[in-house]
């Protein structure tokens, strides 16, 4: 909800929120309360809903969650020893893991979406074929596939690695904490990697061909 900036508890009477789509809404809140995913919930809505959705979740993400969790580690540091191994995953470790997702989703911002932007302008308006086509030279989905990898396992490991470790006897909470919003963040990265894998992936690769051999056809034409 936080990435619409919604009220989590709107008035029965009320929409979520004018300008969002509330079914898409709903099928989001789904996909995070219920135990199996479903990609079929996703296919009715256009890929243009799926890619903003992915975008505001990467901002989401950078600004808010990997924070949060710097900020926590911060604090639960200082109830150690200086010496003490677990410093080294909440430090190290996931100073390590923020730079690889960080990565990961500017590759994406970068690469991945403005080419999606630019294979569904091609397919709603003929006339932007010449700048799917300069895309399309450098881009695919294939070529984001070869390189795609899931994060939410790399988080795991360092959540299991701090359960090694007895809280700090100085503030238990605080690692308690910690634990919960790794744990969180993990469970919402793996509904993203859904929604991008199963959802926004092969909508894209459905598109590309369609539209590919569109221009194949209009290319025999002239």
């Amino acid at each position: 909800m936080q990435r619409y900036l919604l009220d989590p508890l709107p008035q029965a009477h009320q929409p979520l929120h004018p300008g969002v789509d509330n079914e898409f809404i709903t099928a989001l809140l789904r996909s995070f309360e219920e135990k199996t995913f479903s990609a079929a919930d996703f296919e009715p809505y256009r890929i243009g809903l799926i890619v903003d959705y992915i975008q505001r979740t990467h901002s989401f993400y950078l600004q808010k969650k990997l924070p949060e969790i710097a900020q926590s580690i911060l604090l639960l540091s200082g109830h150690y020893e200086s010496n003490h191994p677990i410093l080294m995953i909440l430090q190290t470790f996931f100073h390590r893991y923020c730079q690889d997702l960080t990565t990961h989703i500017n590759e994406e911002e970068k690469l991945l979406l403005p080419y999606i932007v630019k294979l569904n302008n091609a397919n709603l308006a003929p006339y932007h074929f010449s700048e799917y086509v300069m895309a399309g030279q450098r881009y695919s989905i294939a070529e984001f596939l070869k390189d795609h990898h899931d994060t939410e396992d790399e988080l795991k490991d360092i959540r299991e690695a701090i359960r090694l470790y007895q809280p700090p006897s100085t503030n238990e909470s605080l690692y308690r904490i910690l634990l919960t919003q790794l744990e969180t963040f993990e469970q919402d990265l793996h509904v993203h990697a859904l929604i991008e894998e199963e959802v926004l992936i092969p909508k894209a690769l459905k598109l590309e061909s369609e539209v590919r051999s569109r221009m194949d056809a209009t290319g025999k034409l002239n």
